[in-house]
């Protein structure tokens, strides 16, 4: 008894994650949106010869960045379909696949937050560095 019990923990604590990794992909999907402006408000700038390679690979790490998240968001739609199945008895005796599935969610996540995170970061300091020129010419 003491297993199910246990194991039933584990389903509501794996859902309860797999929640929380979806409000970050929702987060996510928010924030590529403002990185588009913030690339479009500042694209004429950007496209001088001294910030051209850096908005060719800001936007190659955009694009691959939009391609891991919609794969994650897939995934992850199943891996809750799959985690609600389980704790609601209607998919049995998979708590390995379930475990191993959740494990692979988990390494996706944590890609794509710091892909996220070190992207923006990048963005915003090329901004950052566009501003700066803008303001020592006037």
């Amino acid at each position: 008894m003491n297993d199910i019990n246990s194991t039933s923990a584990a389903y509501r604590q794996y859902h309860a994650i797999a929640r929380h990794w979806a409000s970050d992909v929702d987060f996510f999907k928010i924030e590529t949106v403002f990185l588009h402006h913030l690339l479009d408000d500042y694209f004429i700038r950007l496209s001088g010869p001294e910030y051209l390679e850096a908005l060719k690979s800001a936007g190659a790490k955009l694009l691959q960045l939009e391609k891991d998240k919609y794969s994650a968001d897939i995934h992850l739609i199943e891996h809750l379909k799959n985690l609600e199945g389980q704790t609601e008895d209607l998919v049995f005796d998979r708590g390995e696949f379930l475990a191993d599935k959740h494990e692979q969610m988990e390494h996706a996540m944590t890609h794509l937050t710091t892909t996220y995170r070190t992207l923006k970061k990048e963005l915003f300091l090329l901004i950052q560095e566009v501003i700066k020129a803008q303001r020592e010419i006037s």
